[in-house]
């Protein structure tokens, strides 16, 4: 899908977009690491970094679906299996990592995890902020793959009322990727999963993105 379309829906795919030994070694490093619903791995391995910085598959991909050069920010490990399952309602991704706390205007509702503060960011930062997703198993309706609303990201932030009244009026799609396979998702995208009802797991790979900058006051927690 080309740039203008994932402006346009806020959602896109591609398969076939990372090496299968990649997607080997990612898996392995999985599973030595014992990753859980949602591991933040900021102490990232040369496999992760290689990926995510500007000439890795994860890094290109992300300079073509933004026309910039954009920075990765935050990363996390997800791992559906039968014994961690759960799903996640209708919501928009509105949280930054940072290294520490600082009261600013337009950024509340901090909080821990992983050890490292969260925030939620303002509208104007998260609408230069997307992720990608990179699938180490194929993921299905089965298995928990994400669906989406294509087009919310151009609402805005959401109140809680304006998210269920989207989502009931809104025409979602279910983004099944085979394993090697990237989603990218625009950070105020409206999205969801189901549990898993397979005992397939769903390892994923995800990276947030952005080409804004923060206040002077606030680093991001990975760096660069």
């Amino acid at each position: 899908m080309p740039a203008s379309d994932f402006e346009r829906d806020g959602v896109a795919l591609r398969e076939n977009a990372v090496d299968v030994a990649i997607i080997a070694t990612l898996a392995e490093e999985f599973d030595a690491a014992g990753v859980r619903i949602g591991a933040r791995p900021f102490d990232l391995s040369p496999t992760i970094r290689a990926l995510i910085g500007p000439e890795g598959a994860l890094g290109r991909r992300a300079r073509e679906l933004s026309g910039a050069p954009p920075r990765p920010v935050r990363v996390l490990a997800f791992d559906k299996t039968p014994d961690a399952n759960w799903h996640l309602p209708w919501h928009q991704d509105r949280v930054i990592a940072v290294k520490r706390r600082v009261v600013l205007a337009g950024f509340g509702t901090w909080t821990i995890k992983g050890g490292q503060p969260h925030v939620e960011a303002p509208a104007g930062l998260l609408e230069k902020m997307f992720n990608l997703r990179l699938h180490l198993d194929d993921c299905d309706a089965g298995n928990g793959a994400l669906k989406v609303l294509p087009g919310t990201h151009r609402l805005g932030r959401l109140s809680d009322a304006e998210v269920k009244s989207a989502a009931v009026k809104g025409q979602a799609i279910l983004c099944e990727v085979k394993a090697g396979g990237l989603l990218a998702m625009k950070a105020l995208a409206l999205h969801a999963s189901d549990a898993s009802t397979s005992p397939r797991r769903r390892r994923v790979l995800h990276v947030d993105y952005c080409w804004g900058e923060l206040p002077n006051e606030l680093d991001w927690a990975l760096d660069a």
